[in-house]
C-alpha cells in the first residue's frame, strides 16, 4: 500500500464563511476542518450553524473534523467556554473527528505554567474520551521544550495507549515568529521534527495531525518525518492577498508590483510546467498559461478554488514513496532548514530522567 493512502489535507472552513467550494463535486468532498472556536468570536453561531445540521450548512459531504476552540480560547481568556461547551458540540454534531479542547501555552507562560496547561489538556481529552468511547476524539501534544513534549505524550498515553488521531499543537507560530525558548535553541523546523519523532515514538500506530501545516512546502516536510495529516487555511488567505499556490512550491503572487518587498515570488514562466499540469476546475477553463494567469487575475473566488484544489491534491504531484520524498527533503528540496531537521538524529529521553512528575492527571 502507497504512503499516499494515508496522506491528506483538511481544508479549513469558518462557519462564518462563504463555503464556496461546495458548488464544486471535486472539491465538496475533500476533508475540510472547522472550528468550535468561531462561537466563541460570535456565540450566535453555536444555534444557528454548529449544530446538527452542519454539515448542509457548509454543503460538503466528505470527512469533517470540528476544533475545539483552544486557540480562540487562548485569544479569548474571558470567553464562557470549557469543555462542557465542547462536549454538548460534540453529542450534537455529525462530523468524522472530534479534537480535544487544548489549553495551548502562551508565550509569555513560564514552565510551570506551561506544564499546568498541559495537564489541563489531558485532563479535558480524559473526559470527552470517557464520555464518547465511539467517536473519535483526538488528543493535542503541546510543549515548548523537548522535555515538556514528552511529558504530553507520556500523560497521554497513561489515558489512552492507541488514540486513532493524536494532533501536534503550536506549530505555525513557531514557523510564523521563528523564535523558540532559548532552552531549546534550533530552528523551528528541527523544534517540529522532534515533536514529530517523539510523538511517532510513543504512538506507533496512531494517525498523527500537525494543525496548520498544510501548506504545499510544510506538509511535504511533515509527511516525510512521519506525519499523517494537517489542515490549512491559506488557500482563502492567499487568495486575498493575489497569491495561487503550487505543489511543492512556495505561494505565487500574480503581481509584479506586489513583490517589491520581497516577501513572495512572481508567478513566472518558470512556473509554466506545474501549472499546466494542474486539472482544477479553473484551470481546465483554458489550456494556455496565459490564460489561466488572467482566470487567476480576475477573481479572489477564482485563486481561492484554484488553491482549494491544489492543497486538497497536492500530494498527487509528490515523489511516489517517502523514501524519495525524504531524499527530496533531505537534498534541499523544500529548504535548507528542513533538509537539516529530517537528518537531526532524535535523543529519546525518559519523563523520570527529566525530573517531572506526572502525578494525577
Amino acid at each position: 500500500m502507497s504512503y499516499l493512502s494515508n496522506v491528506r489535507v483538511w481544508l479549513g472552513q469558518s462557519v462564518d464563511t462563504s463555503s464556496i467550494c461546495s458548488d464544486y463535486h471535486e472539491l465538496k468532498s475533500l476533508p475540510f476542518l472547522t472550528s468550535l472556536g468561531c462561537a466563541i468570536r460570535r456565540p450566535s453561531l453555536r444555534k444557528t450553524h454548529l449544530n446538527a445540521d452542519l454539515r448542509r450548512k457548509l454543503g460538503l459531504n466528505g470527512p469533517l473534523m470540528i476544533d475545539s476552540g483552544g486557540f480562540a480560547l487562548s485569544m479569548n481568556p474571558s470567553a464562557r467556554w470549557s469543555v462542557r461547551h465542547v462536549s454538548d458540540a460534540i453529542n450534537e454534531i455529525p462530523a468524522d473527528i472530534f479534537v480535544s479542547l487544548d489549553i495551548p501555552p502562551h508565550k509569555t507562560d513560564n514552565a510551570k505554567d506551561r506544564i499546568r496547561k498541559i495537564r489541563e489538556s489531558v485532563r479535558n481529552y480524559e473526559l470527552l474520551l470517557e464520555r464518547f468511547p465511539r467517536k473519535v476524539i483526538m488528543p493535542v501534544v503541546h510543549g515548548r521544550t523537548q522535555e515538556e513534549v514528552e511529558c504530553c505524550t507520556a500523560m497521554i498515553a497513561s489515558i489512552s495507549p492507541t488514540p486513532a488521531w493524536i494532533g501536534i499543537g503550536g506549530v505555525v507560530p513557531l514557523l510564523q515568529r521563528r523564535r523558540l525558548l532559548a532552552e531549546w535553541g534550533a530552528s523551528p523546523e528541527s523544534f517540529i521534527a522532534m515533536c514529530l519523532r517523539t510523538v511517532r515514538l510513543q504512538f506507533r500506530q496512531s494517525r498523527i495531525h500537525v494543525f496548520g501545516a498544510g501548506g504545499t512546502r510544510t506538509f511535504p516536510a511533515m509527511v516525510a518525518l512521519g506525519a499523517n495529516s494537517a489542515d490549512s487555511i491559506g488557500w482563502r488567505q492567499a487568495a486575498g492577498f493575489g497569491s495561487i499556490f503550487l505543489p511543492l512550491k512556495s505561494q505565487r503572487i500574480l503581481s509584479p508590483g506586489a513583490a517589491s518587498q520581497g516577501v513572495r515570488k512572481v508567478l513566472d514562466r518558470d512556473d509554466a510546467v506545474d501549472l499546466m499540469r494542474c486539472e482544477c476546475p479553473i484551470c481546465i477553463e483554458s489550456n494556455t498559461f496565459r490564460g489561466r494567469t488572467s482566470l487567476f487575475r480576475k477573481s479572489f473566488h477564482n485563486r481561492s478554488i484554484h488553491n482549494a484544489w491544489v492543497i486538497g491534491n497536492q500530494f498527487l504531484r509528490w515523489p511516489k514513496t517517502r523514501a524519495e520524498l525524504s531524499s527530496l527533503v533531505q537534498e534541499g528540496g523544500l529548504g535548507a532548514q528542513w533538509a537539516v531537521a529530517v537528518k537531526q538524529p532524535h535523543s529519546k529521553r525518559t519523563v523520570r530522567s527529566m525530573g517531572i512528575r506526572l502525578g494525577p492527571i
